[in-house]
């Protein structure tokens, strides 16, 4: 075997490790006996497992009225097992299962090393903080990648079937998570763009009537179904508290905080899926060129685009609600990095074909440009004040750095130098014409590495304090 070869095998061994022990430390605290994030996750332990007039005792309480994550903790409930730890192996197993089913999607036809290295990317990735809780974001993960399926499959051969489809687990997501709606934005889009660039506009106006259809029909049964008392029926995922908020004016000094921290989780976003997002769109828009402008994007384009969409819409749609509570003191000044981090992965594995096509000089530089670009904003954001958490982001947290007030984490360790120098690595070797998939597992497991320390530091006495309590 040439010493290529060799050197590969040694590689991704290595990054097993590693990924490895990465996802091992979280996958620990899927037996705690209670939850971590304790103002979160209690919230809709109590909300799902109380009657619902506990919530003239905590008007907090009336947001969590997401149906599907509430009925699934009922369901672990019912069956007799642990409500926390069970609801924990639900999230868990869903977003495993979300990950698998997109890698399993665009495995065919990727290199086996490329393969290797972005289902080691995939595992290796630190977003278990939230995936493994009693959060819905692992649920949300394996929602969305039935949809993100059922829309690769069925889109072209069965639109009727899509459309219908489609709207119905459209509903369920926003019922996990109400950010979903972002998704229903960004599929909506993409209708939209592959009737532009298809020139057939004659099934858009039955594509989305029958969605919607969809989408009420089913959304308001799972909220009937769940007992969660509906105010609107075209607002069925719209709860009380979250309708409020959203009703509040919103001083000028509020947008501008919104303003640095939308710049702040889109620079994120460029440093973490940069290189997918530039080489698949490049990749797309090459393709389309060269098809004389009539292009039908097959299900592997429209996976990509519902995602990449997605990401776009959901990071505006925080921008738009961190602008709404800038002026509390303890929300001010934030990065939301777990409302969006999860995309990552997702958009790794689904730009495999543009990855494991030979790169170009020009592509190369565009997403090392990318990346370094938004490098640079992450790190002006972090100097105008903007605060790492480790309930906020997961990945994200390899750049943290100690504030006096807000974040006095114990210690002088460099994990901003380190993580800024992972990097550049990365986006130094992707120039020097490494592979791509490679560059990306690289600083993935880099930067998982650094955030899972800053974890274990930050949140080693929360969990002794959870065991003292349970004994």
């Amino acid at each position: 075997m040439p010493a290529q070869g060799w050197g590969q095998r040694i590689g991704l061994a290595l990054a097993a490790i590693v990924a490895v022990a990465i996802f091992g430390f979280y996958a620990g605290r899927l037996s705690m006996p209670l939850p971590l994030f304790a103002a979160d996750e209690t919230v809709f332990l109590i909300r799902a497992l109380y009657p619902p007039g506990v919530t003239v005792f905590d008007p907090t309480l009336a947001s969590a009225n997401d149906g599907v994550h509430l009925s699934a903790i009922r369901a672990v409930y019912a069956l007799g097992a642990p409500v926390v730890a069970g609801d924990r192996l639900v999230n868990g197993a869903a977003y495993l299962a979300g990950l698998g089913l997109i890698w399993r999607a665009f495995a065919k036809g990727t290199p086996r090393g490329d393969q290797a290295a972005l289902g080691l990317l995939a595992l290796g990735f630190p977003y278990y903080r939230f995936a493994f809780s009693n959060l819905a974001e692992g649920l949300f993960v394996g929602v969305l990648a039935l949809l993100c399926l059922a829309t690769a499959r069925w889109y072209r051969s069965r639109p009727i079937v899509h459309a219908l489809l489609a709207g119905a687990l459209a509903a369920t997501l926003v019922l996990v998570k109400p950010n979903g709606i972002a998704a229903v934005a960004a599929l909506g889009a993409v209708m939209l763009a592959d009737a532009w660039a298809s020139g057939r506009w004659r099934l858009v106006p039955l594509r989305a009537a029958l969605f919607a259809a969809g989408f009420f029909a089913v959304g308001n049964l799972l909220q009937f179904a769940a007992e969660e008392r509906v105010a609107n029926p075209l607002t069925f995922f719209v709860a009380e508290g979250y309708g409020g908020i959203l009703g509040l004016g919103t001083p000028l000094s509020a947008w501008s905080l919104g303003l640095l921290e939308a710049v702040a989780m889109t620079s994120a976003a460029a440093v973490l899926a940069g290189i997918p997002l530039t080489a698949g769109l490049g990749d797309l828009v090459t393709r389309w060129r060269a098809r004389g402008r009539r292009f039908e994007a097959d299900g592997a384009d429209l996976i990509f685009l519902l995602l990449a969409l997605s990401l776009v819409a959901t990071v505006a749609m925080a921008s738009l609600f961190a602008a709404q509570v800038a002026s509390t003191p303890s929300e001010t000044k934030r990065l939301w990095g777990r409302y969006f981090e999860f995309f990552v992965p997702l958009l790794w594995l689904a730009a495999a074909p543009a990855l494991a096509r030979p790169m170009g000089r020009r592509t190369a530089w565009a997403c090392a440009g990318v990346v370094l670009g938004g490098l640079a904003g992450l790190l002006a954001c972090l100097k105008a004040g903007i605060v790492l958490f480790p309930w906020d982001a997961g990945i994200l947290t390899a750049f943290f750095h100690p504030d006096p007030v807000r974040a006095p984490l114990p210690g002088t360790f460099p994990y901003l130098a380190l993580a800024t120098s992972a990097v550049v690595l990365a986006s130094a070797a992707l120039v020097l014409r490494a592979r791509p998939a490679a560059a990306g597992l690289g600083l993935v497991l880099a930067l998982g590495v650094l955030s899972t320390q800053v974890d274990n530091v930050w949140t080693a006495p929360m969990i002794a304090d959870r065991n003292a309590l349970d004994r």
